[in-house]
């Protein structure tokens, strides 16, 4: 979506000068553009039906009858240039504008409508590439109300005024036709070591002054081809920094994710490295006034070696304004400080071995003190065991630590150590060790 915005407010300010009033109507059948391999020469073809143009009262009508006005694209680091069987036209450019950043970009069956009011483009089709991202759109319509005040420049010193009309009102969705209900979305970014792959379907996506609404069909993402995401109806209202007026991701993200609502939607994640694969049936996820709640109906976690199910999962975790709910020590440094969890069960399935369940689960964090109680197998009955410790985090070592002091456990017995004994004949991780009263997992 960045990427996207930069382009269209980058096409649209290479002619604006000061004091200049411009509304375009154009209609295009093609638009191909791939920069010069030295940044000179000839950079595509612009094909269209019609074309509407006011500038400052200056009118220009075209009705590209029999092609005649079919263009050829001139580039320089600073002018924009079209080469036409009646003569040649262009543009000044920044030499920071963005087109000198496109390696290449396509535009099908498209019209574009922009004036003081407004910005509309919908299309078939639009494509864009440079060496690290490339983002495709397909059956879409992109809608930015109150664009104004043309003569700002498209530097790094200054926000333009385009684009913060865009951040503040815009919508894209999939109305390219009446019929059409769902806009395509194709993402490829390489970033350092990272690939990523996203593709979805948007039925819409909404920016407004104070927050994000997204309601999205499906939803894939595959990370560096071993990481992989699915969701399906998805829906997402989140806060928005309402002074916001370039496209910053982390102040995007920081704000979506202080205040933030994700209504029922299911979610499957392999991952190919470990031979893992997750599938959750999320009823609810919020974040607000500091605490994240998160309601899960079912879920299961599977490898070659076992699955474990869980049924009816509740969880509320402090979230202070600063974490990023993508860095995992981040998370766990705020869910030591205040953590509620309830687990209706938890049952895991091992080839050749009895099923073992887990009921009732309990888990309370606070300030590092820890209190867990679960309705186990223990000497042969089903009963409650409450264990008491303390938790910590050793971040050098990517390492959760839980210190066990003290046990309430069936029949009146109170013995850590013994609670230790079963744990270890019952907890087979290479990731989890036990020794004495102390439980090692490694992050």
């Amino acid at each position: 979506m960045k990427k996207l915005l930069i382009i269209l407010c980058g096409f649209l300010s290479i002619s604006a000068i000061a004091d200049t009033k411009l509304s375009i109507d154009l209609s295009i059948d093609k638009l191909n553009f791939q920069k010069p391999e030295k940044g000179v020469g000839k950079a595509g073809t612009l094909i269209f039906k019609s074309a509407n143009v006011n500038n400052s009262g200056i009118v220009l009508n075209i009705n590209n009858v029999n092609n005649y006005f079919d263009s050829e694209i001139f580039v320089r680091p600073t002018f924009l240039g079209f080469t036409t069987q009646f003569g040649n036209f262009g543009f000044p450019l920044e030499a920071i504008s963005i087109i000198n950043k496109i390696n290449k970009t396509e535009l099908q069956n498209s019209k574009l409508i922009f004036d003081d009011n407004q910005l509309n483009l919908s299309g078939e089709y639009f494509s864009f590439f440079n060496v690290e991202t490339n983002v495709k759109l397909k059956n879409f319509r992109l809608y930015c109300q109150s664009i104004e005040n043309l003569d700002e420049k498209l530097d790094s010193d200054a926000p333009n005024d385009m684009m913060s009309k865009c951040l503040n009102f815009l919508t894209l969705n999939g109305s390219f036709t009446p019929e059409n209900q769902a806009a395509t979305l194709e993402y490829e970014g390489n970033d350092k070591d990272q690939k990523t792959f996203i593709q979805t379907q948007i039925n819409s996506f909404d920016l407004r002054k104070n927050q994000i609404n997204a309601n999205l069909t499906s939803l894939k993402s595959v990370r560096n081809n071993s990481y992989f995401i699915t969701a399906n109806e998805l829906n997402l209202n989140c806060d928005k920094d309402e002074d916001l007026k370039t496209v910053d991701f982390d102040k995007i993200k920081k704000a979506c994710l202080n205040r933030l609502k994700i209504t029922p939607v299911k979610v499957s994640i392999v991952d190919k490295v470990d031979k893992s694969a997750f599938n959750l049936d999320v009823k609810d996820v919020s974040i607000k006034d500091k605490i994240a709640y998160l309601t899960l109906n079912n879920g299961s976690i599977s490898d070659p070696k076992s699955a474990t199910y869980i049924y009816n999962l509740l969880l509320n975790i402090k979230k202070d304004p600063e974490t990023d709910l993508f860095d995992l020590f981040q998370v766990l440094k705020d869910s030591i400080s205040y953590t509620r969890f309830t687990v209706a069960e938890i049952k895991t399935t091992k080839p050749d071995q009895s099923d073992n369940s887990v009921q009732q689960i309990a888990v309370s964090s606070t300030n590092g003190s820890l209190v867990t109680s679960a309705a186990v197998k223990f000497l042969g009955i089903k009963a409650k065991v409450t264990i008491y410790g303390s938790i910590a985090l050793n971040e050098s070592k990517k390492q959760l630590i839980i210190t066990v002091t003290d046990t309430k456990l069936p029949l009146g017995l109170n013995s850590v150590k013994l609670l230790m004994y079963f744990l270890k004949k019952y907890i087979v991780s290479k990731d989890i060790t036990i020794q004495d009263n102390i439980i090692t997992i490694q992050l």
